[in-house]
C-alpha cells in the first residue's frame, strides 16, 4: 500500500473520532466512529510499521466508542420510533 494513502487514510479516521466531540446526537457519532473504523482498517490490514500502529489504534479506538455509543443510539431511535407512531 502507498505510504501517502496509508497516512492519509489514519488522518481521516482521526479526525473522525475528534470531529465525534462536536456532534452532540449518538446516531451522527455512531457513524462518525464507524466511518473512523473504516477508514482505520485499511492501513491496519495493508499498511507497513508506524503506519500500521497508529491505524490498529485508531480501530480499537473506534470500535470501542462504536460499543458504548450503540445503546444511546439504540434508546434514541426508539424514542424517535414512538413519537412517529403518535403523530398523525
Amino acid at each position: 500500500m502507498n505510504p501517502k494513502s496509508a497516512k492519509a487514510l489514519v488522518s481521516v479516521s482521526a479526525i473522525c473520532l475528534l470531529l465525534v466531540l462536536v456532534v452532540m446526537s449518538p446516531a451522527g457519532g455512531l457513524f462518525l466512529y464507524a466511518l473512523a473504523a473504516l477508514a482505520a482498517l485499511i492501513p491496519t490490514i495493508f499498511g507497513k510499521g508506524k503506519l500500521r500502529f497508529a491505524g490498529a489504534v485508531a480501530l480499537a479506538a473506534a470500535l470501542a466508542l462504536l460499543a458504548v455509543t450503540y445503546p444511546k443510539y439504540a434508546a434514541e431511535m426508539t424514542r424517535y420510533k414512538q413519537r412517529a407512531q403518535q403523530k398523525p
